[in-house]
């Protein structure tokens, strides 16, 4: 994809939560699954412009985070959406952000500028953290935790610009998303018992986590699929050749 066409990505992705999220906001059942088509229509045809190892990577992220997001939301209660349901447009909604967070990671700029682009995102988030810690009746501990996997992975991790991008726009996201009310995180998560804000300081840090993982799941299904097609060519090559009538043979 151009530069162009991953300005295009992002900017489309960015003006359509712009909007689907206000109108989600009262939607009835029917019109939040409205809204979950025109998603998955939209990562459809974003995924069909790319090429195939990245559309393997997205499906892999989309197919892991709806696990999480019913284990978080509708099993475990960590946060719940505004109709206690799991809209059917958030596993579309992920893959869209993930492709575009990649698309944006690419952009010549940030490139060009990545070391200060980390510093400056890594520094925000040090300081949202410790605000969320004072600045509450109860100190946003998950935020801490949360911003702890973030640090870990922006010094340590493979894709440092990658997870400084998605940090940015998963807590604009969050911000934006609960500002209106179409999702919530408990102020005390269940089991756990860790005070959290409404959003956690550091969520961003979930799509490092979730990027790391997909990669890895993704990298050992096509090393399997490898292994396959090789054993399957040397098993053809050791096969013997079956004997034509008229035909001479080594053994001839």
């Amino acid at each position: 994809m151009t530069t162009r066409g991953s300005l295009a990505l992002v900017l489309s992705f960015v003006t359509f939560v712009a909007v689907a999220l206000p109108l989600d906001r009262s939607s009835t059942p029917a019109q939040q699954a409205a809204l979950s088509l025109i998603a998955w229509a939209f990562l459809g045809l974003a995924l069909a412009l790319q090429p195939p190892a990245i559309r393997v990577q997205v499906a892999g992220l989309v197919v892991l985070a709806t696990i999480l997001e019913c284990v978080g939301s509708l099993i475990w209660g960590a946060y719940t959406y505004r109709l206690e349901n799991l809209p059917l447009y958030v596993p579309a909604g992920h893959g869209l952000f993930y492709l575009s967070a990649l698309r944006a990671a690419s952009l010549p700029w940030l490139h060009r500028n990545a070391r200060t682009v980390v510093v400056a995102v890594t520094a925000g988030a040090t300081a949202w953290m410790l605000y969320g810690l004072v600045a509450h009746p109860l100190p946003d501990l998950l935020g801490f935790v949360t911003w702890a996997i973030l640090v870990r992975f922006i010094v340590r991790g493979r894709y440092p610009l990658l997870y400084a991008v998605s940090f940015a726009m998963t807590t604009a996201l969050e911000l934006y998303g609960t500002g209106l009310g179409i999702w919530r995180w408990s102020p005390v998560l269940p089991v756990l018992m860790l005070p959290a804000g409404n959003p956690p300081t550091g969520i961003g840090a979930g799509y490092a986590a979730m990027d790391a993982l997909t990669r890895r799941i993704v990298g050992r299904i096509e090393r399997a699929r490898a292994t396959r097609r090789g054993a399957g060519t040397a098993d053809v090559a050791a096969r013997p050749t079956a004997s034509v009538p008229g035909s001479a043979t080594p053994a001839d």
